[in-house]
């Protein structure tokens, strides 16, 4: 699933990882092997997020899924794994 530019900057605000732009060169076999996601890198590997409601909303809920992992601690090269929950971002409060 692709996130909208306010869900990309969320996740980004609150986890800290990076969005791979669509130009990358691993982009086409990324889309290949897992779906046409928006994918993100932080310290322990790729990810994708996807929204836990059936319609997707600005403020949803959103898990994290870890689908592939640094080789080493140079962070040079990932190996792709099960699909593993991450991280979830709960919905924002809003101020009354």
């Amino acid at each position: 699933m692709r996130l909208s530019e306010p869900q990309m900057q969320r996740v980004q605000e609150e986890t800290g990882a990076s969005v791979v732009p669509e130009d990358n060169p691993s982009m086409p076999a990324l889309k290949q092997n897992f779906g046409d996601h928006t994918f993100f890198l932080d310290n322990e590997g790729l990810h994708i997020w996807e929204t836990v409601t059936d319609e997707p909303t600005e403020g949803s809920k959103l898990v994290g899924v870890r689908i592939a992992s640094w080789s080493s601690e140079e962070k040079k090269s990932l190996v792709p794994h099960e699909p593993a929950p991450s991280q979830v971002l709960e919905e924002p409060k809003l101020d009354s």
